[in-house]
């Protein structure tokens, strides 16, 4: 609960950067909070996730978008304060996310995200975090979003891995 609460208060000092999709969503057992900016240039992203049986992971990233037409694509890294139930941890995640407007207020969305061994602290041999998903402008700023995640701790000792997120979720947020 510490976790979300300190993705929350981020999220107000990411708040007047640009504007951003608010993006809270569940399923399997997780829950994530997302902030993800729109437009041209810098952005901040703040990320949440939380597994009910197995921990959390949470963080802040820097990205630089470049919309270009219906395609948005944007690259940049996050720090990830790793919490599983297995020790904490952190990591430097690098990689980036695309946004497709397939017609007016709907869009294909997807990211990718990786942290070597040599990104990351103590025993983790690798991060992954990867979505993709649909999000359908419902009315004004509301919208709802279906989606897939991928989350995965790797560590030396294959018995302390943890995987916080490999399944479907439905989400619901705001764009301001």
């Amino acid at each position: 609960m510490k976790h979300l609460a300190f993705a929350l208060a981020l999220t107000s000092l990411a708040g007047g950067a640009h504007a951003a999709d608010y993006i809270f969503g569940a399923g399997n057992g997780t829950q994530q909070f997302t902030r993800t900016p729109n437009g041209l240039g810098l952005g901040i992203s703040l990320d949440y996730l939380h597994d009910d049986h197995k921990g959390g992971a949470g963080g802040a990233g820097l990205e630089f978008a470049l919309p270009l037409g219906p395609l948005t694509v944007a690259a940049g890294g996050k720090l990830m304060a790793l919490s599983p139930d297995s020790g904490s941890a952190s990591a430097a995640l690098v990689g980036g996310r695309a946004n497709f407007e397939i017609a007016p207020k709907i869009n294909l969305f997807g990211q990718a995200y990786y942290a070597p061994d040599s990104f990351a602290s103590g025993s983790v041999n690798r991060v992954s975090d990867y979505s993709a998903g649909v999000r359908w402008n419902v009315l004004g700023p509301v919208s709802v979003e279906a989606g897939y995640r991928y989350f995965d701790i790797r560590r030396q000792d294959d018995s302390r891995s943890r995987r916080l997120a490999d399944g479907a979720y439905l989400g619901a947020g705001l764009s301001f």
